[in-house]
């Protein structure tokens, strides 16, 4: 080919194109690097994904919330934050995430109260949050507490000896109380003889082991609450449902006589037979943060009554078949086939129906009082139970449907023969294949 000035200048022109085009190809494709984020999760249970139920409250948030993580650069929960973070910037762009090093801002440190490394405060307005481990199920609850658009206010019943969720005694229920205080929900006691009436920003009302006769006219308040549509916690005790006998009628539920007795106790060291031990829950959202063991000390098992009614009744903890409710004082640690109820019992039962308005009442009977004061609400998942079924009264049901994720994958079990496989595929064939490759190419070569 005879090159000439007009080849020449069509080669030129061709490497202006080219380059022109490559610069083009290179900013596309940085472009879209940068706007697109595909991942795959293949652990065996999804534990880098975000569940639905977050991903779902995260693609309805339609307001900014801002989430202040103090950590310092050099520290090891860094990175985990930053991780645990990202994964729901991807879901939503209202989540305004700052990093502030503790170290280098003192005063804001003290003014937000900030107590630990890589603790979180999201905040919405006047709503804040404190989050102090990393977990989604935290995480998630924090951004749903703040984004509530009201308020949502506990009514306990109070005049007649009932547990308070703001005094500090052990049969009380002020730790109960604190930690409903920062899951984002107000606190206000209401005695009936001095207020005729529920509050009409109620979210529930609770009634909380009382020790003394009601008077007719409080019950009748009660009554017209729930007749109203009104949701209800019910913690009552072996020796005071006899008080509340006309709600329980109304709520088409029977108390079986006496006091559960429990021999499992003794599994956990407990020589008491009256701490009654849970370890199935009814098939219900509740359930999946209570996978735990659950303890009640001196309860008492509930059964529905036998009239017809328009209410829904689910047993919520339901004892081992060993348990029976003992009615003797005698003995007591003894099972009585002519006097005493045999288990499996029911302490516990959810109660549904639909209102006019198409809205789902809610209430909650439980036949034990003790598991949520300040002496036992520490011990096995009785905090979390406790929570569980405000988060459930209140229709926040988005708390308590978010499966912890553990590690279900991070062994490797192999069988014998695999595992003979292996090891001769290292020790054996894979030398054995490279000495014959490099023996194939030292012969051919000395051939040449």
């Amino acid at each position: 080919m005879k090159i000439n000035s007009n080849t020449r200048l069509l080669f030129r022109l061709q490497q202006v194109i080219f380059y022109i085009f490559l610069v083009i190809a290179i900013f596309v494709l940085a472009k879209f690097s940068i706007q697109t984020d595909h991942h795959w999760d293949w652990t065996k249970n999804n534990r880098n994904t975000l569940s639905e139920t977050t991903q779902s409250f995260l693609a309805q948030l339609d307001e900014q919330v801002t989430i202040q993580v103090f950590v310092s650069p050099n520290n090891e929960y860094q990175p985990v934050i930053k991780t645990l973070l990202n994964r729901y910037q991807v879901h939503s762009t209202q989540l305004d995430i700052h990093y502030i090093d503790p170290d280098f801002a003192p005063n804001l440190v003290r003014e937000l109260n900030i107590q630990q490394q890589g603790e979180i405060l999201i905040s919405k307005g006047e709503q804040q949050q404190h989050l102090f481990d990393l977990s989604e199920q935290s995480l998630t609850n924090g951004l749903i507490t703040v984004a509530r658009q009201q308020e949502q206010w506990l009514v306990f019943i109070e005049g007649h000896g009932e547990r308070s969720p703001l005094n500090q005694a052990n049969f009380n229920l002020s730790t109960w109380g604190q930690q409903l205080k920062q899951k984002g929900f107000k606190l206000q006691g209401l005695n009936l003889v001095e207020h005729s009436q529920i509050p009409a920003n109620a979210a529930a009302v609770i009634i909380a082991s009382p020790e003394r006769p009601w008077l007719a006219g409080e019950v009748e308040i009660i009554k017209d609450y729930i007749e109203q549509g009104g949701n209800l916690l019910w913690l009552t005790e072996p020796s005071d449902n006899p008080f509340l006998l006309v709600l329980a009628e109304q709520l088409a539920i029977e108390f079986v006589a006496g006091t559960v007795m429990d021999p499992n106790a003794q599994l956990l060291g407990i020589d008491d037979p009256q701490f009654v031990l849970i370890t199935e829950y009814a098939q219900h959202p509740i359930q999946l943060i209570s996978d735990s063991v659950t303890i009640f000390p001196q309860a008492v098992a509930m059964e529905t009554s036998s009239f017809a009614s328009d209410w829904q009744h689910s047993p919520l903890l339901i004892t081992q078949q060993n348990v029976w409710s003992e009615t003797s004082n005698i003995e007591p640690n003894n099972f009585d086939i002519e006097s005493d109820s045999s288990g499996p019992l029911n302490l516990g039962y959810l109660i549904t129906r639909l209102t006019d308005g198409a809205q789902e009442q809610r209430i909650a009977v439980i036949g034990d009082g003790d598991f949520l004061s300040n002496t036992y609400i520490g011990n096995a998942a009785n905090l979390e139970l406790g929570i569980a079924v405000i988060n459930w009264l209140v229709h926040d049901d988005s708390f308590i449907a978010i499966p912890v994720k553990t590690r279900s994958d991070s062994q490797l079990e192999l069988s014998r023969l695999e595992s003979l496989v292996i090891g001769l595929g290292f020790l054996v064939v894979l030398p054995t294949l490279l000495l014959t490759i490099g023996l194939s190419i030292w012969w051919y070569r000395r051939r040449r």
